[in-house]
């Protein structure tokens, strides 16, 4: 089990340089003012999630507290994170292939950026196709800041976009911006863009939402090439354009928790 989650380790340290976006200097020489007006617009909705992670093989059980980047996406504290972060068959990932693990989380908690505790959530659906889900808050009792995915900007290759992400304790939980690029487009096996930056919620120069960025597990495992050929076309990072993630958000919203009466 611990090889295993080493390998997983080890495709998404390989996938790091891709955060390294080439930029014309002519389009942008300076950031700062794209990072302030992201910062003034939706730093206070990017959150941290923690979460226990239990991860099964053959009968035996270990738990593993990890966290993840998340978005308030609704006043009401309902929050968009990545699916892989509350399931993951490791079959899916050429592991271990019939029995292989499987992980699955609970117990999830939410600091707000200008709280000190932690706040249950619960999970409220999840969408494998698209790679997304959806927790809300509990016992909400003044609006939050969040995001509105409606007000998004079609994205299309040659485009940059903007990444939010907010620091662990260890860097005081501060929100810090990374660029990205929008390198591609494909079709297989659905339309995506590929794209070259860090997971999370992507946004334009302006601040509009363009999509959601994550990592193909499944795909780099299958496709991780060890050879000298050193043909790295295949490494990069998919994007949902924002239409769909507003959608299924809209569609998420309308839901009770998992399990509710």
């Amino acid at each position: 089990m611990t090889a295993r989650l080493s390998a997983l380790a080890l495709v998404l340290l390989l996938a790091a340089p891709l955060a390294r976006a080439e930029v014309p200097k002519e389009a942008f020489e300076d950031y700062r003012e794209v990072f302030t007006l992201l910062g003034r617009q939706h730093a206070d909705a990017i959150v941290t999630v923690k979460f226990v992670m239990s991860v099964t093989n053959s009968g035996n059980e270990q738990r593993i507290e990890d966290r993840t980047q998340a978005v308030l996406v609704s006043a009401d504290g309902l929050l968009l994170v990545p699916e892989r972060t509350i399931s993951l068959d490791f079959s899916s990932l050429g592991e271990g292939g019939q029995g292989a693990p499987v992980a699955t989380s609970r117990d999830f908690r939410v600091r707000l950026a200008d709280g000190d505790e932690w706040l249950p959530a619960d999970l409220v659906t999840r969408d494998s196709a698209l790679g997304l889900a959806w927790l809300r808050m509990r016992d909400v009792t003044a609006p939050l800041p969040f995001v509105d995915l409606a007000r998004g900007v079609r994205a299309e290759p040659g485009m940059v976009y903007f990444s939010v992400l907010r620091t662990s304790d260890e860097w005081g939980g501060v929100p810090v911006f990374r660029p990205g690029l929008v390198l591609g487009e494909t079709h297989t096996p659905t339309f995506r863009l590929l794209v070259d930056g860090v997971p999370g919620l992507a946004f334009s120069h302006d601040g509009r939402p363009m999509g959601y960025v994550d990592v193909d597990l499944a795909s780099m495992m299958r496709t991780r090439n060890t050879g000298v050929g050193l043909d790295m076309a295949d490494l990069v990072l998919r994007m949902t354009p924002i239409d769909k993630v507003a959608a299924a958000t809209a569609q998420a919203a309308k839901l009770p928790v998992a399990g509710a009466d």
